[in-house]
């Protein structure tokens, strides 16, 4: 069973059933979570939380994309690791991701012993 160490993670999720998923598998792997449910949000507690150690983003978001704040995240934080959430499955998409600075991408619905494993590989 993987385990962290108490690292904090922002997570980037306008979506409250979603959230509430990812909360319910990120929570008990001892993983502090902080939550922004749009682009200004995110970066404004991604400014005010130094010890965030990484970014779960998702891509469709109100007001600012996610790919938006990823490039803000990128200016601010060359080398955090930014993983992509998004419903779009198309190469064209993941290629947008990473050109926009995403480490990783994972597509939705998550596939929660997938992003475990880029969450062990990212954090330290």
């Amino acid at each position: 069973m993987i385990q962290f160490g108490g690292q904090k993670l922002l997570v980037v999720e306008d979506n409250a059933i979603s959230y509430k998923l990812i909360e319910a598998h990120l929570l008990p792997k001892n993983l502090i979570l902080v939550h922004a449910t749009d682009g200004p949000e995110a970066i404004a507690k991604f400014k005010s939380n130094s010890d965030i150690e990484l970014v779960l983003m998702d891509i469709q978001l109100p007001s600012m994309s996610g790919l938006e704040v990823t490039r803000v995240i990128r200016e601010i934080h060359p080398d955090i690791p930014i993983i992509a959430t998004t419903a779009n499955a198309y190469e064209e998409d993941r290629l947008a991701c990473v050109d926009a600075g995403c480490t990783a991408y994972i597509t939705k619905p998550v596939n929660f012993p997938k992003l475990l494993d880029l969450l062990k590989e990212y954090l330290h």
